[in-house]
């Protein structure tokens, strides 16, 4: 370029000297636009490169992380290098970031325990799923806590993080959902809009279940207790004289041959019901027909139900009612509803045992026209040891119908009851059809 341009001024000055004006002013125009086509053809490729970083700029700036400089041989190959280096360091760090945010919610998310995070006005500004499923629909981000729990122990847990900067462990009952909830809550500085974490930790299966251990505790020194002291009652007795008189002797040996028996009973049911209850218990499946069991049932208790007074009958289908079961322990949640039926009605009423087909089901029930159960009861009758008021007495030790349940369930099935106080009960044991 430079050598067109000095020939042009020097072809230019010769043609002055010449006197020839005319043909300088052409010589001069000329290398003037060979100077200037020149400059543009140059200054083009500058431009579109420097063009070409901008935009590359512009679009890191707005999160397209992907976008990358061409390099050349020329002098902004340095300048693209740099910018796709760090194209590609701030795409690493983002991926990095985005894949821990969701390592993070995923942990969250994990367990059943709900997680809130508030702001410095106390609105909610994130939230786990399990958040929103122990506070429902009403629980979204955005609203304020107390809005959403409707709680005042709870939100003041919160602010006292929140505002206060304190971290807390409490357990608050929590009366929508008739819960007890353990509630951790922390302060967070520095992390933009969070000011404060909730985690809620449902202990209301923890503590029903502790209150169930000292009922059983309860329920079981109680029901030993009784028969214990009748038998020292009796063997004091049989020491203190009773002995020598045969007729009174036997009267309270049999009086300690029944205690007995009764703690035999207890014992006996609290080992099936903890090895079903524990998976431990051998379970012998096979095809059978829910007919048989039914009947059977019928035959077995039929001279204990006549010397009750009582008409027991059995009404089944023609039709075969398959299900996969292990008939011996069916055959012992049959009879214990058997017995209870018995047990409760009085004489000149009557027992019904049913097994039909109801849907995918194959139903047996069995139903008396005793004394029935009230409605406040219904709910509770399979639990060990409990027995409605029509049931207080010396008779049973509330363990039979808990049997009933866990057989039921350990054969993928439902037992429930209908009962209206003064009508009798209905018990039904809902099999899967095979």
């Amino acid at each position: 370029m430079y050598v067109l341009v000095v020939g042009a001024t020097l072809l230019a000055l010769w043609l002055y000297t010449r006197g020839n004006g005319a043909a300088y002013a052409i010589a001069f125009a000329a290398g003037g636009v060979t100077v200037a086509v020149l400059s543009a053809l140059i200054a083009s490729p500058a431009r579109r490169r420097i063009q070409e970083a901008r935009e590359v700029a512009e679009a890191l700036s707005e999160g397209r992380f992907s976008t990358r400089a061409s390099i050349g041989d020329d002098e902004f190959s340095a300048l693209a290098t740099a910018l796709n280096a760090a194209a590609g360091r701030t795409d690493a760090l983002i991926t990095s970031l985005r894949q821990e945010r969701e390592q993070l919610t995923a942990l969250l998310n994990a367990g059943s325990d709900a997680a809130v995070a508030v702001d410095h006005e106390f609105a909610i500004v994130y939230m786990n799923e399990g958040a929103r499923a122990m506070f429902g629909p009403g629980a979204r981000i955005g609203r304020a806590f107390i809005e959403v729990v409707r709680d005042h122990d709870l939100n003041d847990v919160v602010i006292a993080a929140a505002r206060r900067g304190e971290r807390s462990v409490r357990v608050v009952p929590y009366e929508p959902a008739q819960r007890w909830l353990q509630v951790t809550a922390v302060p967070i500085e520095a992390t933009g809009d969070w000011a404060a974490l909730a985690v809620f930790h449902d202990l209301t299966e923890v503590r029903r279940l502790d209150s169930m251990r000292r009922d059983f505790i309860s329920n079981v020194s109680h029901e030993l207790r009784t028969p214990l002291a009748g038998i020292r009652a009796a063997t004091e007795t049989l020491q203190e004289g009773a002995l020598d008189d045969r007729e009174a002797a036997v009267e309270f040996l049999g009086h300690i041959h029944r205690e007995t028996d009764r703690m035999t009973q207890m014992v006996e049911e609290l080992l099936e019901l903890s090895r079903i209850e524990s998976g431990a218990a051998p379970m012998s499946f096979r095809p059978i027909d829910a007919r048989e069991l039914a009947e059977d049932a019928a035959r077995r208790f039929a001279q204990q139900a006549e010397r009750a007074g009582l008409r027991l009958s059995c009404d089944t289908p023609d039709a075969p009612l398959p299900i996969y079961a292990d008939a011996e322990r069916l055959e012992r949640a049959i009879g214990n509803l058997v017995v209870n039926a018995i047990r409760f009605t009085p004489s000149g009423g009557s027992i019904t045992i049913r097994a039909e087909a109801a849907g995918d089901d194959v139903a047996i029930s069995v139903e008396d026209t005793g004394v029935g159960i009230p409605p406040d009861q219904q709910a509770r009758v399979f639990e060990r040891f409990y027995k409605a008021d029509r049931g207080r007495g010396e008779t049973g030790v509330g363990l039979g119908l808990a049997i009933v349940k866990h057989i039921s369930l350990a054969h993928e099935g439902t037992v429930g009851v209908e009962s209206r106080p003064g009508r009798g009960a209905k018990f039904i044991i809902r099999l899967p059809r095979r």
